[in-house]
């Protein structure tokens, strides 16, 4: 049986409640925060109170994660029911762990099970129309979900799209790095990289074949940079653009007499499994995919994480940088290697995130001054930059922060605190008038901060094009307004 942490112990008695209530809590807890071990809990107070318990995942792979981890806690006297494809299930057990996509085939079976307490976990799915097919099928008399990342694919909070009525908030991924249960981490930003600039998105991140385009000018130099910033050629997992660029880069590493394999969504489990059991033994070096290996995979041996694959979506990159923060032994720190701009888009690894259950947008807690050592490509992080927040997210800039706040993480400080300038005018609690003086200030406004700003005092369309055109003209002159905006707010 496991023995609970306090803050898993505290999670899962507001879960509780939660769901006394009559409401449903999603309990947020990243790589390393034990969300298994919670889930496993709940389900053992769900039967102490003769509750039939049905717990629902997306891959296979976390449908036996799970299976594992309530048999360590609840013992051998527990009736587990495993549905996944190719099963033949009985109903009539005390837990039902099914994978989403067997249980939406088989709704006509689900009635046994109607009433259940229903966990679900990487919740951030459930919002797709096959969980919702399985829950209204089930309808559940309790529901709770866990996720490490409470975001829809699409952006979307899960209060918006999964049916949740709370967040848990557990700890941050630089709490559980200062306890020791995630390791700490060294980026790289590959000389080598994909620029996102321009990149069309759809359904959330940007559009497979558009990168696919991009990727191909540096796929000369992925593995020669993988060598340079990996002298000890310790196990990576490295992410492709693709399927078909996947399968592209494990022929260069193998071209390069390095073991590297791949997996996709269509290898065999089989196949699978014994690739990643060479991957752990060492037998392979370099184990490429480009989705299967985001949620659900636990191999602690991995060191390093390559990234070839640009992405807008933060629950994407949460997601990835946690396969290599789990610890294990003789592993003092991870190593990301990036050959795209996702370190200076998204927030660091160990960044807190302001998760909200209504946001199309989350707020990242803290933004920290980054540069780049030239010698050795190391993403060097400076001190914290304090962001503090009204609830209507209005960033409080002080002088002192802008005056020692490099001019990108400055611009970004500003049009952080436009956005919540511009939300407030709009609920109606700030004046629009008070907007004006960002217009001697629009050189280093964002594209959707310059229509929000337009829309705000009626300037129009043709307005923004004409002050984008202008900064394009003159590329240094957001640079020179930046400066000007901190020396401004220094004399404050």
């Amino acid at each position: 049986m496991f023995e609970l942490r306090g803050y898993q112990q505290q999670l899962v008695a507001e879960a509780e409640g939660v769901m006394t209530a009559g409401g449903v809590p999603c309990i947020v807890c990243p790589t390393g925060g034990g969300k298994t071990v919670i889930l496993a809990e709940l389900a053992r107070l769900a039967i102490a109170r003769g509750e039939r318990v049905v717990i629902v995942a997306h891959r296979q792979e976390i449908i036996l994660q799970i299976t594992g981890s309530l048999r360590k806690h609840l013992g051998s006297q527990v009736g587990i029911e495993v549905v996944t494809a190719g099963t033949r299930a009985r109903w009539n057990r005390q837990i039902t762990v099914g994978m989403v996509p067997t249980l939406a085939r088989r709704l006509q079976h689900l009635a046994p099970l109607r009433g259940c307490t229903l966990i679900a976990d990487e919740c951030h799915h459930a919002g797709a129309a096959s969980w919702a097919k399985v829950a209204h099928a089930l309808a559940p008399a309790r529901r709770a979900g866990l996720t490490a990342t409470p975001i829809r694919p699409n952006g979307k909070g899960l209060g918006d799209e999964g049916g949740f009525t709370q967040l848990l908030i557990g700890p941050q991924p630089d709490e559980l790095m200062a306890w020791g249960n995630l390791c700490r981490y060294k980026l790289f930003a590959s000389p080598a990289a994909i620029n996102a600039d321009g990149l069309k998105k759809r359904g959330g991140d940007f559009i497979t074949s558009e990168v696919e385009r991009r990727v191909v000018a540096i796929n000369g130099q992925i593995v020669p940079d993988w060598v340079r910033l990996n002298p000890t050629r310790a196990s990576t997992i490295t992410v492709a653009v693709s399927v078909a660029h996947a399968h592209e880069l494990v022929e260069l590493y193998r071209a390069a007499g390095i073991a590297a394999a791949c997996v996709d969504g269509k290898t065999p489990k089989g196949q699978r499994d014994l690739l990643f059991r060479r991957f752990r033994n060492g037998e392979l070096t370099v184990m490429v995919a480009c989705a299967v290996i985001d949620e659900g995979l636990d191999v602690p041996e991995a060191t390093v994480l390559q990234v070839t694959r640009p992405t807008a979506s933060l629950r994407l990159w949460k997601q990835l940088v946690g396969r290599v923060l789990r610890p294990a032994d003789g592993k003092d720190h991870a190593v990301i290697i990036d050959h795209t701009d996702n370190w200076k888009r998204l927030p660091l690894p160990d960044a807190p995130v302001k998760w909200e259950l209504n946001s199309a947008r989350q707020a990242i807690a803290q933004r920290r001054q980054l540069e780049l050592d030239p010698v050795t490509n190391e993403v060097v992080v400076g001190p914290v930059v304090e962001i503090e927040s009204t609830g209507a997210q209005l960033v409080e800039i002080t002088p002192d922060v802008i005056a020692n706040a490099n001019p990108r993480t400055a611009r970004r400080l500003f049009n952080e605190r436009l956005s919540g300038e511009l939300r407030q005018v709009k609920e109606g609690r700030l004046e629009v008038e008070a907007l004006r003086p960002w217009l001697q200030r629009v050189a280093m406004l964002e594209r959707g901060n310059l229509q929000g700003l337009a829309a705000a005092l009626g300037l129009g369309d043709r307005w923004v094009e004409s002050q984008l055109m202008l900064t394009g003209l003159v590329p240094a002159s957001m640079t020179q307004a930046t400066k000007a905006a901190q020396a401004d707010w220094g004399k404050r």
